[in-house]
């Protein structure tokens, strides 16, 4: 995805519960050296982040915007994290479905 590493914007509703789950996605990353950065973000911040990440993910309390952000950015990869994988806050999980989406 071009030079530096992948960078990954993570949104939920207000930013809070993604805050754990990126940072152990990041601790992740770097446990496995891949070459990528995560940060978490509130839904409102979308339009801010989105345009300088290279994958958008969507925590589930939010997934409902999926199709519009896809339209929004459609050079964007765009992934919706289902309830049981944003739920366990488990960073090789999250990791596992980007992964599963090409992301890694």
């Amino acid at each position: 995805m071009g030079e530096g590493p992948t960078r990954v914007a993570l949104f939920c509703s207000g930013g809070f519960s993604t805050s754990l789950a990126a940072a152990k996605v990041q601790k992740y990353f770097e446990q496995t050296n891949r070459n990528m950065t995560i940060d978490a973000y509130g839904y409102a911040d979308l339009n801010d982040k989105a345009p300088s990440a290279d994958v958008i993910v969507l925590a589930p309390q939010i997934r409902y915007v999926y199709d519009d952000v896809v339209k929004e950015y459609p050079d964007k990869k765009v992934v919706k994290l289902t309830m049981q994988e944003f739920g366990s806050m488990d960073g090789a999980i999250i990791a596992g479905r980007l992964a599963k989406e090409g992301v890694e």
